[in-house]
């Protein structure tokens, strides 16, 4: 665990907000893509950042070799492995029977005090914790510094199908936070409704998109995998991101005579196999590619044909706004307080409603055979995406910190 920084006996106004970012674990998913960004984007003239990991993982360290800046120190809070151990198994595989049991027992009655007990103190030396997986909610507003959690997709959708008494819960653990951030106007809309009448702030914070490093990135050398291809990036977990609905668009479009171009999907997960069987099933095998995970895919976004998200719901999309920072054109579901904002309605990208393989396979097509509307969409995707870019982040980020520092009088 990282070594604190002694706490300022007096910080002038001009002094950068030291900001403690938390996420229960690290995997290789868009919400550690969206912390790292932030991370390596905000202006250390005004912030002074810091990781809490609630969780040791190798992907953790993945991320401190590759992407964590080496000026933010990461503090992880169940160090022992007793505290780690079953967890660490339990991302691979849900427990069953009684070392299910020993797992809940464990975290709940020692595990998650001990957390507790030693976020506080890590606490004590912030200006701002911003909760950035909600998974601190149940000791959100400890500590002394000023908390905001961001919420990365629709709350409706989170809460959907649940009791009345737990969505009361789970309203009154977001009230614990000086402010609740979400991604899009969209989920603005849909938050302010949830919270009538309570007192949580709800506030938009889109990612950061650093249009700048992630053209260099797409520099590095690849071996193009074909001389035409579809790429998508994304976590192989068809509970999200639907990739069976895509494997299927891209049968038919291919069928269609009109699309050669080769379908390449970027992203590991525990479904892997499923769609790889469904790939032989529909006979497109041979035309696709599965490339697992990897650190950088800018060089194959940049050289792709286009970038498809078929997922069942999203946040911001950061892959869809990567791939508008390159100039590729893109299509995704228009799935609930999603990508339709940031596609500027279909201005920007190709919308389809989600699971629809005819319209998946028909936006396929036009973009394939129509380069007139692949050159509009790009353009106006530029324009769209500098929004995002760091300046303007930190702008934003700035004003929310400085909003809820001052609300609690530090």
């Amino acid at each position: 665990m990282s070594k604190m920084a002694a706490p300022d006996e007096a910080r002038s106004d001009a002094a950068p907000l030291r900001i403690l970012f938390h996420i229960n674990d690290f995997g290789r998913g868009g919400t550690e893509t969206a912390m790292l960004a932030w991370l390596n984007a905000l202006d250390r003239k005004q912030f002074v950042p810091a990781v809490s990991v609630g969780y040791p993982t190798d992907d953790l360290e993945f991320w401190r070799a590759h992407s964590i800046p080496a000026d933010v120190d990461v503090h992880v809070l169940a160090t022992e492995r007793w505290m780690y151990a079953l967890h660490q198994v339990q991302r691979r595989r849900k427990l069953r029977g009684a070392t299910g049991v020993l797992h809940k027992v464990l975290t709940y009655a020692a595990i998650r005090p001990l957390m507790a007990l030693r976020l506080r103190r890590l606490v004590q030396q912030q200006d701002v914790v911003c909760d950035f997986d909600f998974s601190l909610r149940h000791v959100a507003g400890s500590g002394g510094a000023a908390w905001f959690g961001v919420s990365h997709f629709s709350l409706a959708t989170r809460l959907s199908g649940k009791s009345a008494a737990h969505i009361a819960r789970r309203v009154r653990q977001y009230a614990r936070y000086a402010a609740v951030a979400v991604l899009t106007a969209d989920m603005l809309k849909e938050a302010r409704q949830l919270f009538a009448g309570q007192r949580t702030h709800v506030v938009e914070l889109p990612n950061v998109i650093d249009v700048d490093a992630i053209r260099r990135r797409a520099q590095e050398p690849i071996e193009r995998p074909a001389a035409s291809f579809i790429v998508s990036v994304a976590r192989l977990d068809e509970g999200q991101k639907d990739h069976a609905t895509l494997l299927r668009a891209y049968a038919k479009a291919r069928a269609s005579g009109s699309v050669s171009a080769m379908l390449v999907l970027i992203g590991e997960g525990r479904d892997r196999a499923a769609l790889e069987q469904l790939a032989q099933t529909l006979g497109i095998a041979p035309f696709t590619r599965f490339l697992g995970f990897c650190a950088n895919p800018f060089p194959y976004i940049a050289q792709a044909d286009m970038l498809v998200l078929s997922s069942r719901y999203e946040g911001f999309g950061m892959v869809l706004a990567e791939a508008m920072a390159l100039g590729t054109a893109v299509i995704s579901a228009d799935c609930p307080t999603g990508p339709r904002d940031l596609l500027e309605h279909g201005e920007a990208g190709l919308l389809v409603a989600p699971g629809d393989v005819d319209a998946m396979a028909n936006a396929i097509e036009r973009l394939t055979t129509d380069a007139a509307l692949r050159a509009a969409l790009t353009q106006r995707a530029l324009t769209k995406v500098e929004m995002f870019a760091p300046a303007s982040a930190n702008r934003r980020l700035l004003e929310l910190v400085r909003g809820i520092v001052v609300r609690r009088g530090r």
